[in-house]
């Protein structure tokens, strides 16, 4: 994307072709295992899904409570400036991922290894 649009985005993932022979194989048999049957791939799936939406929901919950110290906030303020980040948005963004991270890991506090 061009600068002026990637700057719209506050995070972004960058995707890439696994490499591992061993990994691919397993993508490529559970593919086809959805595409003979996607019903029975759906549920032997359906405990993990719902195991995911309770840990995303409780998160959800919990976010309002965390905290993001003063020192932590300088941190991710250091480190957007030293990656020449333009703007605050980069800063804004990590701040509240940091607060996401920690809450979906059940804690009312964020750690350094939230932000790294």
């Amino acid at each position: 994307l061009r600068p002026q649009l990637l700057d719209r985005f506050g995070m972004h993932a960058e995707i890439r072709t696994v490499k591992d022979p061993a990994l691919r194989v397993k993508v490529v048999e559970e593919r086809t295992a959805f595409d003979q049957s996607p019903n029975v791939w759906i549920e032997n799936y359906e405990e993990k899904q719902q195991e995911l939406r309770n840990r995303i929901v409780a998160a959800q919950k919990l976010l309002p409570s965390v905290e993001l110290n003063y020192d932590l906030r300088v941190k991710i303020s250091e480190v957007c400036s030293q990656l020449d980040v333009d703007g605050l948005r980069g800063d804004i963004v990590t701040n509240r991922a940091a607060k996401a991270y920690a809450s979906y890991n059940q804690r009312t506090k964020v750690t350094v290894e939230d932000i790294s």
